[in-house]
């Protein structure tokens, strides 16, 4: 082995090294805080008039409602609890979540955003868990905007027509002390031109 080509396999050597260890740099910090957030319930509730506010494991989202579009709100109860059992939580463990991001999924496995399943979407919600109590926090769960778009937009001429889709609801926060927490639940949602509320 030549000179020139024992340093080229060390540069590549300490590059890839380099990376490795960049990369479990991110994983640690997002690992540091001492809590972990649960999520004990996701729920939905459809927006359509004369059905708002009724909330459950899961969501028939109404792509049109009589001649308007109604966005879908969303509700998750999230508690906290330590990793280390024998651990006394005190208010630096309080997590506040800043943003959340939602994602469909198919069963069938065909999953192209903007063709069989919703775009995803990242949107802010602005909420404290505190050591020792559960916080229930509404969000918006459907944006109005994705039953105007491909592929719920062609349910509103077909009747009877129905997209079945998980969505996976991920919420994102720091410690007070600055550690990164995230928490993810999942519920089932299908869409369709349902019979409009009486």
């Amino acid at each position: 082995m030549t000179v020139k080509s024992f340093n080229v396999l060390t540069l590549a050597v300490l590059a890839g090294l380099a990376a490795a260890a960049g990369a479990c740099g991110d994983l640690i910090r997002q690992d540091r805080s001492p809590v972990v957030l649960v999520v004990d319930r996701l729920e939905g509730a459809s927006g359509a008039s004369g059905t708002a506010g009724t909330f459950s494991g899961t969501l028939q989202s109404d792509v049109l409602t009589g001649s308007s579009v109604f966005s879908d709100a969303g509700r998750v109860t999230v508690r906290m609890i330590m990793k280390d059992i024998g651990a006394s939580p005190s208010s630096i463990n309080a997590v506040t979540m800043s943003r959340y991001t939602v994602e469909f999924t198919r069963v069938d496995g065909r999953n192209t955003p903007g063709v069989d399943v919703p775009f995803p979407f990242d949107s802010t919600v602005t909420f404290t868990v505190q050591p020792g109590s559960a916080v229930t926090q509404p969000f918006e769960l459907i944006r109005h905007v994705a039953k105007l778009e491909a592929p719920l937009a062609a349910l509103a001429a077909s009747p009877g027509l129905i997209i079945s889709t998980n969505a996976k609801v991920t919420f994102y926060g720091r410690d007070q002390a600055g550690n990164d927490v995230s928490a993810s639940g999942s519920m089932g949602v299908q869409f369709g031109n349902f019979a409009d509320p009486q």
